[in-house]
C-alpha cells in the first residue's frame, strides 16, 4: 500500500487554494511511496496513446503503435495537430486505472494499489481540508506518460453528470526541466496564463473545477517521461 505523508500540514495551503483555486504542495507522499509509484508507472509494460478523434476519445494501444512505420506514427501526427489548430486537442499516453480497479478489468495488478491510495480515508480527508468541501466522496484516477510532441490543449474539467469538484496531479516526474515543456498553466478569465507549475517530483498539484488550464508541448528535445497519477475529486459514488 502507498501512503501519504505522516507529517503532512494542509492548512498552509488552504489559503492559496482559496485565494487562487491552485496549489502545489511539496512532499505528498512518504517518499518509499514515492520512489515506488515512479517505478511502478516507469516499469509499466502496456500504456494506450490517447487523442481526440473529431470528439470522440481514442485509446491507441501504445504496443501496436509501437509497431507502426515511422510515416505511420508522422501521419497520425499530422492528424492529430491539423484539429488541434482549431479544436480541442490532446496527444500523451494512459493508463485507465479507474477503469481496472472498478471493472476489476486486472485483479492482481499492483496498479489497483494506486486506486486503493487515492480513496483511502487519509487522502480523501486531506483533499477535503484543502479544497474546503466535505462532500468530496472519491477520486477516479488514471496515470499518464507526456512524451516528446505530447500535450493537452486549454481546456476545463467541467463535465455534466461527473460531479467534479475539483482535479488532482499528483507528479512522479523525476529531474525535469522547464525548458522541456510540459508545464501546467492554469489560465484567468482573460486567457492569459495566471500561473505555471514546473512538475515536481512527488508534489501534488490540486485545483478547482471549472478552471482552464493545459499541458504544455513537450519538445523534441525532451529527455525521459512527465510520469503523473491524475484524476478528479468527486461526489456521489463510483459508477455514476
Amino acid at each position: 500500500m502507498y501512503h501519504i505523508s505522516r507529517g503532512l500540514d494542509i492548512e498552509p495551503y488552504r489559503a492559496e487554494f482559496v485565494a487562487e483555486g491552485v496549489v502545489q504542495v511539496a512532499d505528498f507522499l512518504q517518499e518509499q511511496s514515492a520512489e515506488a509509484l515512479h517505478a511502478l508507472l516507469a516499469s509499466q509494460p502496456e500504456w494506450n496513446l490517447a487523442f481526440n478523434k473529431n470528439g470522440e476519445h481514442v485509446d491507441l494501444s501504445y504496443r501496436d503503435y509501437s509497431g507502426w512505420t515511422e510515416q505511420q506514427k508522422a501521419t497520425l501526427s499530422q492528424v492529430v495537430w491539423a484539429q488541434a489548430e482549431s479544436e480541442f486537442q490532446y496527444y500523451y499516453k494512459t493508463i485507465p486505472i479507474y477503469d481496472i480497479y472498478t471493472r476489476k478489468l486486472l485483479p492482481d495488478s499492483e496498479l489497483n494499489k494506486v486506486y486503493e491510495l487515492v480513496n483511502s480515508r487519509a487522502f480523501l480527508d486531506a483533499m477535503r481540508s484543502l479544497v474546503g468541501d466535505d462532500s468530496i466522496a472519491f477520486a477516479d484516477v488514471q496515470a499518464t506518460s507526456y512524451e516528446r510532441g505530447h500535450f493537452l490543449k486549454e481546456h476545463d474539467d467541467d463535465v455534466q453528470g461527473k460531479n467534479r469538484v475539483a482535479a488532482y496531479v499528483l507528479n512522479l516526474t523525476k529531474d525535469w526541466r522547464a525548458d522541456w515543456g510540459g508545464l501546467f498553466h492554469v489560465f484567468d478569465s482573460s486567457g492569459s496564463i495566471a500561473r505555471s507549475l514546473v512538475p515536481a517530483f512527488n508534489a501534488i498539484n490540486v485545483f478547482k473545477v471549472p478552471r482552464k488550464h493545459s499541458v504544455a508541448y513537450v519538445t523534441p528535445f525532451a529527455a525521459g517521461s512527465r510520469l503523473s497519477i491524475t484524476g478528479w475529486l468527486r461526489r456521489g459514488t463510483p459508477g455514476d
